[in-house]
C-alpha cells in the first residue's frame, strides 16, 4: 500500500511539473481578425506601405483579410462592407479620396467595429466615425518643400521665382495639405510664387503626360522650380524633360515628396535637388494602436498619430542616405 501511495504521489508531482513547464498558449491575438483595404498599387511607395502594414499585423499574430481597391473608391467601399459582413474585429484602410466615406463608416460604427485610417485622411462631419488616423503630416511635408525653395533662392531676393506645382489627385487629402504647406512656407518670401498647378494623379504616366503637354505649348520657359507631390510623377516629368534642352536640377530646380530609391538615385545624379520623405513604414504604428485598443483595459489611442520623416537634399551628405528598400 505504501509503495502504491508513493507511486501515486510521484505521478501527481510529475503531472504538475509537466503542466507548469508546458509552453504558453498563443495569445488571444490569434483569434483577432483585421480587415485591411489598401487604395491602390500605383507606386513603389504604396507597395512598401502595404507590405509594412501586412507584416506588422501578421507579426502580432492577427489574422488579416486583405483587399486592394486599385484606385477605385467604390471598390474600396464594397470591400469595407464585406469586412463588416464578416464581422472583423477592426478595419484598417487607406482612403483613396477625402469624401464619400460617411455612409460605410456609419455602418461599421453600428456594427461596433473600430476603424483606423492609414496614410490619407478623410473629410467627415464627425471624427467619431474612426478611431485614429496614422500617417504622415502632409502639410508639414509641403512646408519642408517650401522651406528648401526659400533657402535655395535666399541670395536672390530681387529675382522673381516662378513655381510649377505638379499635384496629385484633386480629391485626395495629401494634395490639399501639401499644397497648403508649400504655399505657407514660400509665402514668407515675396519673390516666390506658384504660377501654375497641374494634376498628375500620383502616377508616372500622368505626370509625364502633363509635363509633355506643357513642353509642347512652351509653358516651361518661365518656370524656375518644379514642386512635385510625389516621386512617381517626378519620374514621369524627368522622362518628359529628356525631350528638351532643359537640364533638371540646374535649369529647373526639382523638389519632390516620397523618398523612393529610384528618386534618391536621381538626387545623387544631380537631376533632383530635394526629396522630402513620406514614410511608408506604418506597420509598427498600426499594430501597436490595435494592440493598445484591444488589450484588457480597452485603452484609448491618440486620434492623430504622425510618423517621423526627414528631408534629403543636394545640400546634405548624399552618401549617408540609407537604402530605401522601396
Amino acid at each position: 500500500m505504501k509503495n502504491k501511495l508513493v507511486s501515486l504521489l510521484f505521478l501527481l508531482w510529475l503531472l504538475i511539473t509537466l503542466v507548469a513547464c508546458k509552453p504558453k498558449e498563443p495569445t488571444v491575438q490569434n483569434n483577432i481578425v483585421i480587415g485591411f483595404s489598401q487604395s491602390g498599387t500605383e507606386s513603389s511607395w504604396r507597395k512598401a506601405h502595404t507590405t509594412s502594414i501586412l507584416d506588422g499585423l501578421k507579426k502580432n499574430k492577427y489574422q488579416v483579410i486583405y483587399r486592394n481597391g486599385l484606385m477605385d473608391q467604390e471598390r474600396q467601399i464594397q470591400d469595407i462592407r464585406s469586412f463588416i459582413a464578416y464581422r472583423v474585429d477592426m478595419i484598417v484602410f487607406t482612403p483613396l479620396t477625402k469624401d464619400g466615406w460617411e455612409p460605410v463608416l456609419k455602418e461599421a460604427e453600428q456594427a461596433g467595429i473600430d476603424v483606423i485610417l492609414v496614410d490619407r485622411d478623410i473629410n467627415s462631419a464627425s471624427s467619431d466615425l474612426y478611431l485614429s488616423h496614422i500617417g504622415p503630416s502632409f502639410k508639414a511635408e509641403g512646408n519642408r518643400a517650401g522651406i528648401y525653395v526659400n533657402n535655395y533662392f535666399k541670395e536672390q531676393p530681387e529675382r522673381k521665382i516662378n513655381v510649377l506645382e505638379l499635384s496629385g489627385l484633386t480629391s485626395a487629402s495629401p494634395t490639399t495639405l501639401r499644397s497648403d504647406g508649400f504655399r505657407e512656407a514660400i509665402g514668407r518670401e515675396q519673390n516666390i510664387t506658384v504660377i501654375q498647378t497641374v494634376y498628375g494623379d500620383y502616377t508616372r504616366n500622368k505626370g509625364k503626360e502633363v509635363i509633355r503637354n506643357l513642353i509642347k505649348h512652351n509653358q516651361l520657359k518661365e518656370i524656375d522650380v518644379l514642386f512635385s507631390h510625389n516621386d512617381e510623377m517626378t519620374l514621369g516629368a524627368l522622362d518628359a524633360l529628356k525631350e528638351t534642352a532643359i537640364q533638371p536640377g540646374k535649369d529647373l530646380i526639382i523638389v519632390t515628396i516620397d523618398g523612393q530609391e529610384n528618386i534618391i538615385e536621381e538626387l545623387r545624379a544631380g537631376r533632383v535637388n530635394c526629396v522630402v520623405e513620406c514614410n511608408p513604414q506604418a506597420g509598427y504604428y498600426v499594430a501597436r494602436a490595435i494592440e493598445r485598443r484591444l488589450d484588457g483595459d480597452n485603452k484609448q489611442i491618440p486620434h492623430e498619430i504622425y510618423m517621423p520623416e526627414t528631408v534629403f537634399s543636394d545640400q546634405g551628405d548624399l552618401d549617408s542616405i540609407p537604402t530605401r528598400n522601396y
